[in-house]
């Protein structure tokens, strides 16, 4: 039977919104509340195992450059998930990531002083 488990829901703040690992941008960290059981309790039971436990503190790493699986830090370990298998697992963000702020675009350098022509030589 594939239900959904929550066990073990970890306690968040009041502002806290449950959102699926996926939903997180590069550098946000979360605490995990859930993994679910909808493809089988064989994949939820290697995803613990691989340390996506309710009440760990996970970070979103680096992504593939089609964004497709997904570095995560979790119990000192860097685990690459496909977005299907990262979609089990539910957090309450802890930490936003880090947006840099924008700044302006860096002035173009002085351009380069004209060159001199070369003197021709003579024969």
């Amino acid at each position: 039977m594939a239900a959904s488990t929550t066990a073990n829901k970890a306690p968040s703040g009041p502002t806290a919104a449950t959102v699926p690992l996926p939903a997180l941008r590069r550098g946000t960290r979360a605490r995990i509340t859930a993994v679910s059981a909808d493809r089988g309790e064989a994949l939820a039971r290697r995803l613990a195992d691989l340390g996506f436990e309710p009440g760990r503190v996970i970070k979103v790493g680096r992504r593939a450059p089609l964004g497709d699986p997904t570095v995560y830090h979790v119990a000192d370990y860097e685990i690459s998930l496909r977005r299907r298998d990262a979609e089990l697992v539910s957090v309450d963000v802890l930490a936003p990531a880090y947006a840099a702020p924008a700044c302006a675009a860096p002035a173009s350098p002085d351009p380069a002083p004209p060159m001199a022509a070369a003197p021709e030589a003579t024969q």
